[in-house]
């Protein structure tokens, strides 16, 4: 059995994945909420909203807790890790390999006002919650106008 090269199998299924996503984006004609980085391999994920609440939902199997990262900046949610090879160093030879290994990063784009002082993260059994608090509406505020400075 010949080896396969896993440099190689990441690429093409990482291509898979993102091609099968940007597809959908085409077919929905939304905006894309996610950015992909080609260096890195990107976990599932699941975003879903109520009327008080975004809720990212991230599959992280094989990742230990303290090497997950969850930052927001300027209206960007990043998830950023590793999934490290528990087997690193084993020669080996793959008769199948889907995987993936290594640094991973997300960005989803929050379409809705969130509270960043009250968003909170949960890890359990593999999957990464991450809560974002909804602001309230804001409500436009009546400027008077005068006719002299």
């Amino acid at each position: 059995m010949r080896e396969l090269r896993s440099d190689w199998s990441e690429v093409v299924v990482n291509m898979q994945r993102e091609m099968g996503r940007l597809m959908d984006e085409v077919v929905s004609r939304k905006p894309p909420a996610v950015r992909f980085s080609p260096k890195t391999w990107q976990p599932a994920i699941d975003v879903y909203e109520t009327d008080s609440e975004v809720t990212v939902l991230v599959e992280l199997a094989g990742v230990k807790e303290d090497e997950i990262e969850v930052t927001i900046h300027n209206g960007v949610l990043t998830i950023r890790g590793e999934r490290k090879d528990v087997k690193q160093g084993i020669k080996r030879t793959y008769s199948q390999m889907e995987i993936l290994w290594g640094p991973f990063e997300r960005d989803i784009t929050l379409f809705a006002h969130v509270d960043v002082d009250r968003v909170k993260a949960f890890f359990e059994a593999g999957f990464l919650e991450v809560v974002l608090p909804k602001l309230g509406e804001e409500k436009p505020h009546h400027v008077n106008i005068r006719t002299s400075w």
